[in-house]
């Protein structure tokens, strides 16, 4: 069998066999995982940014970040129902909204439910991939349930309505 040496860092070298040691894989294993998951992909099995500073609080980037997870979380659970392509409109429109502050993205067979914080609001936005020009958004405000329905690119218009 072929042997290929790799110069790191001791403490790179450290930090990486003690994490390998927690997931009960050896450095060779994970070498062996990475070089297969790259021909499987067909290039890096992971995406190669720049490091930008992360934003205050718990705002999201807004980058292809959130697809690359989706693309893994599918292939890793192997979720056949998770379609990432009828995701994507829905997720830059709310990208275009600006920061977001405690995202909670749930997906399901036909669609993808949102709770988040909009300038201090919470709010529930259902999109259907039925229904892909559309979204449906709710909020309690002053104790009363308020729901309405948009057009995808109307999102940040109908929650400054509320």
């Amino acid at each position: 069998m072929p042997t290929i040496q790799v110069r790191t860092d001791d403490q790179t070298k450290a930090a990486s066999t003690a994490l390998f040691d927690q997931l009960g894989i050896s450095m060779s294993e994970a070498i062996n995982l990475f070089l297969r998951q790259s021909i499987m992909r067909g290039g890096i099995p992971f995406t190669l940014n720049v490091p930008r500073e992360k934003p205050a609080g718990n705002e999201v980037w807004e980058d292809d970040g959130l697809i690359d997870v989706l693309r893994r979380y599918k292939t890793v659970n192997d979720n056949t129902d998770l379609d990432i392509a009828k995701a994507e409109p829905f997720l830059q429109a709310l990208w275009a909204l600006g920061p977001l502050t405690e995202p909670h993205i749930t997906f399901y067979k036909d669609s993808i439910k949102v709770r988040l914080k909009v300038k201090g609001e919470e709010y529930v936005i259902d999109y259907n991939f039925e229904k892909p020009e559309s979204v449906f958004i709710l909020s309690r405000q002053k104790g009363k349930l308020i729901a309405k329905d948009c057009n995808l690119t109307d999102i940040g218009k109908t929650l400054e309505l509320f």
